[in-house]
């Protein structure tokens, strides 16, 4: 298990709290990653394509031996959230998933890594800080004896970047050893590692949805002070937390008005060409708090239009563009709104005693914004864990043998090796002859024959290892029961 024990090597003296810069994690990204997984497919792909018949509700044990700074990690959650395994490392499937997203910014470096400038290409840097939050930044970092968020790598490239213990190399060899190893507990400790992974990359992308990590924009970050003050964080996610919690995340936005997702590739969830990723959406329609267009002087007989074109001229980002018409009139007494074509506050504005025109996201501003926001992001969600797990295969009985077979519904295989297995009634897990290269393998059809596996077998399954179609890595996995 030495492969689990590095996957899980998370900085175990590090707290979960020292610098909130994602979706809350014990509320928001656990209440974002159930919703997703209870509207993705994975219930039914765990139970018909790896045999576990509970699905997302199977335990899962990791023994504490295997995974030390794990579970030091989670003794750091509260139990009655769901996603503390017990005394004998055991919890549900489900809760395994859950957990990865409520750790993957543990260590707090580990969070530099979650930010992406979609139209840039660039990942975090504290360039939106003024000199004096920049030292302020690194004193708190130097009491803390820790290196807080500064920079990092776009989130995209953290997921690929065979460094991230739970990024998607990780993810990628945990799934295959679930399926090939020798002994049940050892792929249901795998499976579980596996989904720690998943659990993971959703974090990262999920953030996607905050505006201030599209925008780089770590100053919002350090607009909240918590109990102490060197527990920094971000008002924008801290509402999303109030306003939802965990349980009233909302489900995955659907009918007409919901942009369909498409993406092909892990990259294209994040950004695409044609602006079809969460972080394009995201940044294309919202404003963080540091990037609204700066304050204008309001001198008499500026009309809207005058007003609307210097305010182009101070924004940080061409989108969104401030609105042509604005009203002047309700400004100069109270705050005025924003709102967009789908009739959602973008921001607020009022004329100040200084006669400037001055941006703001106001409660009510936030909380409609999130309303919008999380049900893209769950969407999102649920198509990505359909991704990773997007590899099926069928054991049909053929003569002489078995024929495997990838279904209709399934993804379209491209090269690869192709290993089969069969169990025997303690569930030991033996290979099924030797693996077969595969060239290619287009849904509803036959990639390969193989020999009937022993009298005394329990159940048989396949596991492919290579690329999609369009030369995408993945694990292609079935199962069929015999007795």
């Amino acid at each position: 298990m030495r492969r689990f024990v590095t996957i899980c090597v998370l900085a175990a003296a590090i707290g979960l709290t020292a610098t909130a810069s994602a979706w809350e994690a014990e509320t928001t990204h656990a209440g974002l990653t159930e919703r997703a997984a209870l509207h993705a497919g994975l219930h039914a792909h765990l139970r018909d394509h790896l045999g576990l018949e509970l699905g997302l509700f199977m335990p899962l044990i990791v023994p504490r031996a295997d995974a030390p700074a794990l579970f030091r990690v989670l003794a750091a959650l509260n139990p009655i959230h769901g996603y503390v395994p017990d005394v004998n490392g055991r919890m549900l499937a489900l809760a395994w998933l859950s957990v990865g997203s409520v750790i993957a910014d543990v260590p707090v470096a580990h969070a530099a890594h979650h930010f992406f400038h979609p139209a840039t290409g660039r990942g975090l840097g504290d360039q939106t800080l003024g000199w004096t939050e920049r030292l302020g930044h690194r004193l708190r970092a130097t009491a803390l004896g820790a290196d807080l968020v500064r920079s990092g790598k776009p989130a995209p490239d953290w997921l690929l970047d065979p460094a991230n213990p739970m990024g998607f190399t990780s993810f990628i060899a945990q799934y295959e050893k679930a399926v090939s190893a020798s002994t049940a507990g050892e792929r249901r400790r795998h499976l579980a590692a596996a989904l720690l992974a998943a659990g993971a990359m959703l974090h990262v992308l999920q953030d996607m949805g905050s505006p201030s990590h599209v925008r780089n924009d770590l100053a919002a970050h350090l607009d909240l002070v918590g109990t102490d003050r060197f527990d920094r964080g971000s008002r924008f996610e801290r509402i999303a937390a109030l306003s939802h919690g965990r349980l009233g995340v909302p489900a995955p936005s659907t009918g007409p008005s919901a942009a369909p997702i498409q993406a092909t590739s892990l990259r294209a969830f994040f950004t695409t060409p044609e602006g079809t990723g969460l972080a394009d959406r995201t940044a294309r329609r919202w404003f963080s708090s540091h990037t609204l267009p700066a304050p204008v002087r309001v001198r008499a007989g500026m009309g809207s239009t005058e007003i609307a074109q210097r305010l182009r001229q101070g924004l940080a980002h061409p989108e969104p563009a401030p609105p042509s018409r604005l009203d002047l009139e309700t400004a100069r007494t109270r705050a005025a709104r924003w709102v967009d074509s789908a009739g959602v506050c973008v921001a607020s504005y009022q004329i100040d005693s200084k006669d400037r025109l001055v941006w703001f996201l106001d409660d009510p501003c936030v909380n409609e914004q999130v309303a919008t926001i999380l049900p893209v992001v769950t969407a999102y969600s649920a198509a990505f864990l359909d991704w990773l797990f997007r590899g099926t295969l069928a054991l049909e009985p053929a003569e002489g043998g078995l024929a495997v077979m990838i279904p209709e519904t399934g993804a379209a295989l491209g090269t690869g090796t192709l290993t089969l297995f069969w169990d025997d009634e303690r569930g030991a897990r033996t290979p099924l002859g030797t693996p077969i290269n595969v060239t290619s393998g287009p849904a509803g059809q036959a990639l390969t024959r193989a020999p009937a596996p022993p009298a005394n077998a329990q159940a048989v399954a396949a596991l492919f290892r290579g690329v999609d179609s369009t030369g995408e890595p993945v694990v292609a996995v079935g199962y069929r029961a015999l007795r």
